[in-house]
Parts: C-alpha cells; structure tokens; sequence
C-alpha cells in the first residue's frame, strides 16, 4: 500500500475542498489496488480463505462518490420491495457478475448503468475494499469509483425493477465513530455480529454498513 499523506487523517471531516483530482490521490493511498481480474466464477473471486469448499457466487458492488452542493456524497439505493434478495434493504449499485463480464469493475459499472443510469464513462475507478460475503450466497466485491462534474446525481434515474429509491450519504458521516455501532448477535449458537450505519431516514446495516465501515477505517488509518 502507498505512503498515505499526513492530512489524509481530516478528509473525513472536511472533505468540501478537495477537487475530483485530489479525493482520487488521497482514495488512491488507502483502497487496494486495480489487478487484473479472472473471468465471472474462476480464481481469485471463489479463493479460501473465505471457506474453501463453500462455492460462492461472485458479485459486485460500485461505491460512488459524487458532489452534491459543493460536499461530497455517497450514492446509496434502496432495494425495490419485490426482490427476491435483500428486498427493501439499503445498499449500493450492483449484483451478480455475469459471464459477459470480465471483472468485478465491469459488472460493477455495468449494475450502476442498469439501475440508476449512472454512465460508466462518468466514473473514474480509482480501487477496491474488502470482499464481502452476502448471506445470500454471493461474495461481493466493493468497487470505489469518482463520478466527474459537480451535478451528476441530477441526471440520475432509478430503475423502478431494481431500485425504489436513490440517495446519498454525507462523506463526512464517516467521519464520527459515534454513527458506526457493531450489532452483537449469535446464529444457532454461532458469532453472527452486523455492523449499523446510524441515520435519521434510513437503516443501513449488514453488508452495506460493513463496506462504509470499511472505507472509514482505510481513510482514517484505522487498523
């Protein structure tokens, strides 16, 4: 991993002066790298040490961050209510990786244009965080992407199939620990504890809370 700059520790909590430019150097330092990526189903998407033996059907997630009036956001959507997966949840552009597509970034971009008209050209890719298992079978991978221009959610339209609702996250939410709460909790006598993303309109838990939880702690050096 890069050296991470000194003031990457306040991007959190005043993130409005950097430029499309600037977040991409300091997202840059913290999130893993682009590698090339095996096709849907084969290689490093179906690896140990997530439980060798247990087949998991790859997916992906896009993590956009975009400008809203001047402050930087995170595009989120709420599931439409009919899905047969994760229905009415809050959670991110994305789903299952096709065999067309030839990576997680792909499909990712792919997804994101699908459900809410979010142009692939329109994002700069700039790395990854952590897979993520889905108790729905999936092991997903969170790709963080740039949206350019300063107006792009205007623009934006979800698809009433897949998505209900389209909103966004102040970048600067990650910023207090006090919006971060890890949910204890056992599964037939197993550890199956969930993070909580604290928020007055919307109960963001689960994966979704688990991928912010995740950016947060790389943007402010969190170990």
């Amino acid at each position: 991993m890069s050296k991470i700059p000194s003031n990457l520790n306040h991007l959190l909590a005043d993130p409005r002066e950097l430029n499309h430019v600037e977040l991409q150097k300091h997202l840059g330092c913290c999130l893993d790298p682009l590698p090339g990526f095996p096709s849907s189903g084969q290689g490093e998407l179906t690896m140990s040490p997530l439980r060798k033996a247990q087949p998991y059907r790859p997916a992906a997630i896009l993590v956009p961050l975009l400008r809203v009036q001047s402050d930087w956001h995170i595009l989120m959507t709420k599931r439409a209510a009919h899905l047969a997966h994760h229905a009415g949840q809050i959670s991110f552009p994305g789903g299952k990786m096709e065999p067309f597509d030839a990576s997680p970034v792909e499909a990712a971009l792919r997804e994101a244009l699908e459900e809410v008209q979010l142009a692939p050209g329109l994002v700069q890719v700039v790395g990854l965080l952590d897979r993520v298992l889905s108790p729905a079978g999936f092991l997903v991978q969170p790709v963080v992407g740039i949206v350019r221009g300063d107006n792009a959610l205007d623009c934006l339209v979800s698809d009433p199939t897949e998505v209900d609702l389209i909103f966004t996250l102040p970048l600067k939410h990650l910023a207090d620990p006090d919006n971060f709460r890890l949910v204890r909790r056992k599964t037939s006598g197993r550890p199956n504890d969930y993070w909580v993303v604290e928020h007055e309109k919307h109960r963001i838990w689960g994966l979704s809370a688990r991928v912010l939880d995740d950016l947060r702690r790389r943007v402010n050096k969190v170990v």
